[in-house]
């Protein structure tokens, strides 16, 4: 038996959820609160994979967005709340529309040399498009600029936040969190008995 479709939140000042199965585009799901059981529902406006975060609320361009009581990230575009929030190794230009690419999967490309961070990704100097509505971009097209170093033949991934420094939140703490509650679910230790889903 899978775990139900419903978007899990730890603290009520989480503005991202954690989606407990897929969640399908243009379907309402509950949001369940550590403590307070289905505090609401929430329609997804883009597919969100299992295991990834839910915008719960609207995250302006540069806000902080936090889960089980944490800053984990700054968006790097405006994120509607029902969109699937994603860290990245790369900024996309704003010409890319990110729930068009959201549906066709999360990896955008491959690396074709090292790529340092703040460098720009162009096609055919240092990026090989994979993602169906990036393939028919002329040679040495602006993707956007990378948010962390990634390897020769390593994956552009897709997202629309970046990681937050450790000094700015990103701890040990937090990391124990999500390594325990990841842990617990897969072992069925945590319940949602509160969850009333139709």
């Amino acid at each position: 038996m899978g775990l139900p479709a419903v978007i899990y939140k730890l603290k009520p000042e989480d503005n991202v959820g954690t989606a407990l199965s897929d969640l399908v585009e243009g379907r309402r799901y509950p949001v369940f609160e550590e403590g307070s059981g289905v505090i609401g529902e929430i329609e997804v406006i883009t597919p969100v994979p299992k295991w990834y975060k839910v915008a719960l609320e609207r995250i302006g361009e540069d806000e902080e967005v936090v889960k089980f009581g944490y800053p984990i990230g700054v968006s790097v575009m405006e994120i509607e709340p029902g969109v699937v929030v994603h860290v990245t190794n790369v900024i996309l230009d704003s010409k890319y529309e990110f729930r068009e690419l959201v549906k066709g999967g999360f990896i955008l490309g491959e690396a074709l040399a090292r790529i340092e961070k703040g460098e720009l990704l162009r096609v055919g100097r240092n990026f090989r498009p994979l993602h169906p509505s990036m393939k028919e971009l002329p040679p040495r097209s602006r993707v956007g600029v990378a948010a962390a170093p990634i390897a020769e033949g390593g994956a552009i991934r897709l997202g629309n936040i970046v990681d937050v420094r450790r000094e700015l939140g990103w701890n040990e703490r937090y990391r124990r969190l999500v390594r325990d509650f990841y842990r617990f679910l897969r072992a069925g230790l945590m319940e949602f008995s509160r969850v009333q889903v139709g």
